[in-house]
């Protein structure tokens, strides 16, 4: 081989070399950036990642584009997500419950795929309500619990599917509180609540968002929120923990991440964007209407937040002998 042949040689391994290093942040990104949504479009983290994806575009000065990929609680999306490539060019718009409570559910199958992904940021979060039909007889979170303790193994909570959030809710609900209840799992939100305000169950268990419409409709009767705090949109609305259950906190959120070994400085350019982002007036009000509260996170602050939440659905998946086996 000639001298002008083997430099040409060397060059071109250079340069596959080159292109197969992750990005640096300094000239991230180059390309378009996929943000893999764990469920279909018009879902809560569907709507999260298309209020963010335009400002995102904007400051990146490349497209920023969304793919729905539904199923199997969130672990299809994760998967793919897990399997790409860790430079900065593939993201996982998540729910807390693929993120904390699969592994536990499904520690056999393709769930566990979430431990292959590292944090970028905790969006935001948002409370779950615990409501009564309006004709059950109690006004407060209190009345509620007396009732259950009354009446053993008698009273219904809609919740959504197996292993959701609201439905872990309600099992800690009972395990926290040594309450005997009936949980009726539903597809989806607008069915639990439905059931909940048509009498077909005595108290439901959703978010805000979901089952305001039946609350000002007089349908359901709002008890307690499901944090750690009380909510700002809804102050007067008292915790679960304030009205007797000691130690109960279960909150909802949607959150970033990406696939294990995407390095720190990519995902702190992406949380650095999540954040200015969400600083747009227009998004925190429309985040603020769905009883959201903006946190924007970095990777280490929600590292700190998935490894103890995780810890903690984890104990009550197993107290409550939830898994598959």
């Amino acid at each position: 081989m000639t001298q002008i042949g083997v430099r040409s040689a060397v060059i071109g391994c250079v340069a596959l070399l080159v292109a197969a290093l992750p990005a640096r942040a300094g000239s991230y990104p180059e390309r378009l950036v996929r943000l893999v949504v764990n469920s279909a479009a018009g879902s809560v983290p569907d709507i999260v990642a298309r209020l963010m994806s335009p400002k995102l575009s904007e400051q990146f000065g490349q497209p920023v584009v969304i793919e729905n990929k539904g199923g199997a609680n969130g672990s299809l999306a994760a998967g793919e997500v897990a399997r790409a490539a860790p430079d900065g060019y593939t993201f996982l718009v998540a729910t807390a419950g693929t993120l904390t409570a699969n592994p536990h559910l499904y520690p056999q199958s393709a769930a566990a795929d979430v431990l292959d992904l590292t944090p970028v940021t905790q969006v935001a979060t948002f409370d779950f309500i615990i409501a009564a039909r309006s004709t059950l007889p109690v006004k407060t979170m209190k009345d509620l619990i007396n009732l259950i303790r009354a009446n053993p193994g008698k009273l219904n909570a809609a919740t959504t599917a197996h292993g959701s959030f609201p439905h872990l809710a309600a099992e800690m609900l009972k395990q926290k509180g040594k309450l005997d209840f009936v949980i009726v799992k539903h597809i989806g939100g607008a069915a639990a609540s439905t059931a909940a305000a048509g009498e077909h169950a005595d108290f439901v268990i959703e978010t805000a968002a979901v089952l305001q419409p039946l609350i000002t409709a007089g349908k359901l009767v709002p008890l307690g929120s499901t944090n750690t705090a009380r909510s700002p949109q809804s102050p007067d609305l008292p915790t679960v923990a304030e009205s007797g259950i000691e130690g109960f906190a279960m909150s909802g959120w949607i959150a970033v991440v990406a696939p294990k070994g995407t390095p720190l400085e990519i995902r702190e350019t992406m949380q650095r964007a999540t954040a200015k982002a969400l600083a747009d007036e227009n998004i925190r009000d429309r985040l603020s209407n769905l009883h959201f509260s903006v946190v924007a996170s970095t990777p280490q602050e929600f590292e700190s937040v998935l490894t103890r939440e995780r810890a903690q659905v984890g104990e009550t998946i197993r107290s409550g002998a939830l898994a598959d086996k």
